[in-house]
């Protein structure tokens, strides 16, 4: 900052031309500068408070916070049981249906065998009595 009060002292000298006028305006500009300063250090404390709820409000509204991430993830949780379920009753339904046609191939096959150890038993039966 003292660089740029530097600069401010030469510009004042280059235009005013008078040393001694130009180290009064000089002094005028610096303590207007420095009131506004302060005024502004000022305010910003006064308002720093407002402003961080102002921000942390905004965040919360525009970002996720660990509730919303809590219920979504039990909500995903639910879902995710309710597909399990419906896949589970799904696989036992196919089994099911697996089962029934392999009680009903397995009943053609015992009927088969039944008429084929008959038909065995017949035909020995006849080339005995022959």
């Amino acid at each position: 900052m003292a660089i740029a009060y530097a600069k401010l002292y030469e510009l004042i000298y280059k235009n005013v031309k008078d040393e001694k006028k130009a180290e009064e305006l000089y002094k005028i500009v610096e303590e207007f500068i420095k009131e506004n300063e302060q005024r502004i250090d000022k305010r910003f404390e006064e308002n720093k408070v407002l402003i961080k709820t102002e921000l942390k409000d905004e965040l919360r509204n525009e970002l996720a916070t660990k509730e919303d991430l809590m219920l979504v993830e039990e909500k995903l949780r639910g879902e995710i049981k309710t597909m399990e379920e419906r896949l589970m009753r799904y696989v036992d339904n196919k089994f099911s249906q697996l089962d029934k046609k392999i009680d009903n191939r397995y009943t053609q096959i015992m009927i088969a065998q039944i008429i084929i150890f008959f038909a065995i038993i017949i035909t020995n039966f006849n080339f005995l009595n022959a």
